[in-house]
């Protein structure tokens, strides 16, 4: 959940598993309906929050694979297009001659280089390690790579160094656990590395330096007792930007003296705002900062860097698209933007001084990425994009006439023999009056044709579902599926109102979004009504319990992945920093007792009837596998139809393709089996 704690929209996942906020990371997140208005909930009541499911006595031993035919030739078609890796993460040599760069090309993230002149040779994978690894710097002499990496994908990140030719790799922040950031690199303290970091169990939230070179002391600058987020260090590595999290919707900049570790709150002072972005300009003078300013128009200021004071301002058009990340030039003094307009990613150019748009326009397909940062000269800067049939992959463009030139030039033989998807946005309607915008992928030319039909549902809850290329829905779309992500309200990308429509009590008008999106799907040309499926991860795995449980009627079947069961128990055993976002987002387990009783699919558990396939990672610091163990053994006690999938070195993901390939032929044989 929270989608990435911070730095996981782009991770390689396969579906849409997010619980996290808004910085980017490694790679773009690959993935694994008259109404009926829910009743409102009673003032009291309410049955009590069950600590263990309405069951008899069973266990939640995980099922084991069939192995059979059908379920080997699923696998098959899967790996091809789980081979259809994703790149990421690019950062340029001061040369410009070479990119270090993320990528899952071998089955897990690992780290790797390449020749910008020769972008179809193989690149030499300079990791060598059976855990997923993933590009957090690169050193300003471009020789060293800082990367981070965990331990079966439990978060617990540590940062190593190795040479970009792949000698040398030494762990830099060996010993205490920590779900540490990326790393900061002020060009004058080439020697220092920045970054922020906590325990997995506290909110609480540290800011460290320590030595690049080898593993030595790790010395604390700062500690937030709220969740913070360090955002940028001056060049002379003199001060720090801190983001102060407290809740979604309430964030707060602060400067940080790195010498005496005094904090400033820097902006705002008198709002609650949402705050995306915040980098220093080059000389220090100048932060600019990318928020929501606490209302509908999202935009980014310049502030005065010793007393926040504004200088300028862009706003966003539309005015809800919203400003994920920023990157700074060094020379010239130019601002990159990329920015979420709902279902799409967008990338922009802005004058440092004034911040007018430039006349740069850069033109790539309808998808989602977004920029990574700049080379030393200022004369290109590197980004990563992905199309619904062109897996993600990673760019050079021209700042100054936003020309752009791939950096990769890859061969993914499945794409080959891949049938053509047809993407399209659209506007469902809602209970109130409003709108669902929800994507639709089927195969060109058969949109008059029924098919079985899968409505996933994102992670966050704050998450947004975008067009892009996912390996999964390939996949299901391939099977003869029609895929459908419907960004019923709390998502991101359409505003702060609409993102805010699910806090608290509020949950339940995005429960009616569920209920009309799925049966807004039910009643398409393109759907077959007796076959439709329930889908999601995290959050969504929780809206596929919920959806099971009050909708019965729309479903025949229900993909769950490590999806939130009970909120009591899921409060008291997910991530310090999770919990104490998910306040607002849900309520208090302690005085909300019984609105999250209600709301929790435990609660109705009963009701579920339709077979539901369960997936959990073993070391899931989100949510961890005994929400996951909850659900099976009430199912399996009321006797519904079920399979449990349990990955041993998985956390909240599907890393690896050895279990990306199961999952997928697994769930399509279950499916397969209960739709007919």
């Amino acid at each position: 959940m929270l989608r990435g704690m911070r730095s996981a929209l782009y991770s390689i996942v396969v579906v849409v598993v997010g619980c996290g906020s808004p910085k980017q990371q490694s790679l773009p997140v690959q993935e694994p309906p008259p109404l009926a208005a829910p009743a409102q909930p009673a003032s009291s009541g309410a049955p009590a929050m069950p600590a263990d499911p309405p069951a008899k006595v069973v266990d939640a031993t995980p099922d084991k694979a069939k192995g059979d035919v059908r379920e080997a030739e699923f696998g098959k078609l899967a790996a091809g297009y789980v081979d259809a890796f994703s790149n990421g993460a690019p950062h340029l040599t001061p040369d410009r001659k070479r990119v270090v760069f993320g990528s899952n090309r071998d089955g897990l993230p690992q780290v790797y280089v390449g020749e910008v002149g020769k972008p179809g040779d193989k690149p030499l994978r300079v990791v060598q390690t059976t855990e997923r690894a993933q590009v957090s710097a690169l050193t300003k002499d471009g020789k060293t790579v800082i990367y981070k990496a965990d331990t079966g994908a439990d978060e617990n990140w540590s940062f190593w160094r190795v040479g970009i030719d792949g000698k040398n790799a030494v762990e830099l922040t060996p010993g205490e656990k920590l779900n540490r950031d990326d790393v900061v690199l002020p060009d004058s303290l080439p020697d220092t590395m920045f970054f922020s970091a906590r325990k997995m169990a506290e909110p609480r939230s540290t800011l460290y330096s320590a030595p690049v070179k080898a593993a030595g002391q790790v010395k604390p600058i700062y500690t937030d007792e709220m969740p913070g987020f360090l955002a940028d260090v001056t060049a002379k590595g003199t001060a720090a930007l801190w983001i102060q999290y407290p809740r979604r919707i309430e964030n707060y900049l602060w400067r940080i003296d790195v010498a005496t570790g005094k904090g400033q709150k820097l902006w705002p002072t008198d709002a609650q705002v949402t705050i995306f972005s915040a980098v220093f300009s080059a000389d220090a003078k100048t932060v600019y900062v990318a928020t929501d300013g606490g209302g509908e128009q999202n935009m980014v200021l310049a502030l005065d860097a010793a007393t926040g004071k504004e200088r300028a301002k862009y706003t966003a058009t539309p005015a809800s698209a919203q400003i994920n990340s920023l990157t700074v030039q060094k020379k010239g003094g130019l601002v990159g933007v990329t920015i979420v307009a709902g279902d799409h990613s967008e990338i922009a150019f802005l004058d440092g001084k004034q911040l007018k748009r430039t006349k740069a326009s850069v033109k790539l397909p309808l998808g989602q990425g977004g920029l990574n940062e700049f080379s030393d000269d200022g004369k290109r800067v590197t980004a990563q994009w992905s199309a619904p049939d062109k897996p993600a992959d990673i760019y050079a463009i021209d700042p100054a006439s936003g020309k752009v030139e791939p950096l990769r030039k890859d061969v993914r033989e499945a794409l080959a023999t891949m049938p053509k998807i047809k993407a399209s946005v659209v506007e469902v309607p809602a209970f109130d009056g409003g709108k669902i915008p929800t994507l639709v992928y089927v195969k060109e030319g058969e949109e008059n044709k029924p098919h079985p039909t899968i409505v996933s549902y994102h992670g966050g809850p704050s998450g947004v579902s975008m067009v892009r290329w996912s390996p999964g829905i390939a996949f299901w779309v391939t099977l003869g599926y029609v895929y459908v992500e419907p960004n019923v309200r709390g998502s991101s990308g359409y505003g702060r109102a609409f993102e805010a429509g699910d806090n608290g009590k509020k949950r339940v008008d995005a429960f009616r979004d569920i209920e009309a999106s799925a049966r807004w799907a039910a009643q398409q040309a393109w759907a077959d009504k007796t076959k439709m499926v329930v889908y999601g991860g995290s959050y969504g795995g929780y809206t596929t319990l919920i959806a099971l449980a009050k909708w019965p009627d729309i479903w025949k079947a229900g993909v769950n992945l490590f999806g939130v069961v009970n909120l009591k128990t899921f409060m008291a055993t997910t991530s310090g920093l999770i919990r104490q976002v998910f306040l607002t987002e849900f309520g208090d387990p302690d005085k909300d007792a019984e609105f999250l009783a209600q709301i929790s699919p435990i609660t109705e558990v009963a009701k579920i009837v339709d077979p539901t396939f369960t997936y959990a990672g073993a070391n899931d610091p989100r949510v961890p596998r005994s929400e996951s163990d909850i659900i099976v053994k009430a199912l399996r006690g009321k006797g519904v139809p079920n399979e449990y999938m349990v990955s041993d070195n998985e956390g909240h993901s599907l890393a690896r393709k050895e279990t990306q390939v199961e999952f997928y032929a697994r769930s399509a044989r279950f499916l397969e089996t209960h739709l007919k």
